[in-house]
C-alpha cells in the first residue's frame, strides 16, 4: 500500500497542563512521527511549524490557515485526546469535512467526549497504558495499512 500523509494532533495550548507536561507531550507527538517515518509515511507535526512557544510571531490566523491546509492534505490524523483541547476538536472536525480518517489516542480510563468519539471521521481508537504502548499500537495500525490497505 502507499505512503500516508499523517497529521499528528495534540494539545499545545492548555491552561491546565504545566510546562513540564507540555514538553513531555511534544516529545510524545515527535515519537509518534518517528514511528510513522520508520514505516515509510510522511508525518506532519504542527508544533514543529507553528508552536505557540517556539513560534510566537506566527499570527492566530496563519496558524489556523496552516493547520487546516495540512489536515486537508493528510490521509490520516492521529489525534491525542487524553487532555482536553479546543484545537484538537477543531482539527478532528476539519478532518471530517475533508474526508480525512482519524484515529484517537488516549490513556486507558480517560473519559473522552462522546461528541469526539462519535465523529464519522473516527475509524479507530488506541487506548494505551503508557507512551511506549501507544507507539507500539500506532506501529501495528500502520502495519495493517501496509498489509491490507485498511486502518481498521
Amino acid at each position: 500500500m502507499g505512503r500516508l500523509r499523517i497529521y499528528i494532533s495534540g494539545p499545545l495550548t492548555n491552561q491546565t497542563i504545566d510546562k513540564d507536561e507540555m514538553e513531555r507531550l511534544r516529545r510524545f507527538y515527535e515519537a509518534i512521527a518517528e514511528v510513522c517515518q520508520r514505516k515509510g509515511h510522511a508525518p506532519y507535526v504542527p508544533h514543529q511549524h507553528t508552536d505557540p512557544i517556539i513560534h510566537p510571531e506566527i499570527s492566530p490566523v496563519e496558524v489556523y490557515k496552516t493547520d487546516m491546509r495540512e489536515i486537508g492534505k493528510a490521509d490520516l490524523v492521529l489525534a491525542y485526546v487524553g487532555k482536553a483541547s479546543h484545537g484538537v476538536g477543531m482539527e478532528i472536525e476539519r478532518a471530517y469535512h475533508t474526508g480525512t480518517k482519524v484515529v484517537l489516542l488516549y490513556e486507558r480510563g480517560t473519559k473522552i467526549s462522546r461528541l469526539v468519539k462519535g465523529c464519522p471521521a473516527v475509524i479507530a481508537e488506541i487506548e494505551f497504558e503508557e507512551a511506549d504502548d501507544a507507539l507500539r499500537q500506532v506501529s501495528m495500525l500502520l502495519d495493517r495499512w501496509q498489509e491490507c490497505g485498511t486502518l481498521k
